[in-house]
């Protein structure tokens, strides 16, 4: 009965990883970038998706920083000029 329950588990979790986990972030993804300027939100929620070892998702997060610091700066030296 534990090697049941075991193998119940490991199958809950692979399940989780594989395919739940890519879809909930291309989904928050989409939802992010069509709020950002930083180009086709479809493209990068499909490449933060399906990505292999979530290395989409790191890409378009520090894509995504390096947009957010440059208009902060642009922002902050219009206020002192």
């Amino acid at each position: 009965m534990d090697n049941l329950f075991i193998l119940t588990l490991l199958i809950g979790v692979a399940v989780l990883a594989f395919f739940i986990a890519p879809a909930l972030i291309g989904y928050f993804v989409y939802r992010h970038a069509s709020k950002h300027p930083i180009g086709q939100p479809l493209q990068w929620a499909l490449i933060a998706a399906l990505t292999p070892l979530y290395l989409g998702l790191a890409i378009y997060l520090f894509k995504i920083d390096q947009i957010d610091t440059k208009i902060y700066e642009e922002n902050e030296f219009n206020k002192r000029t």
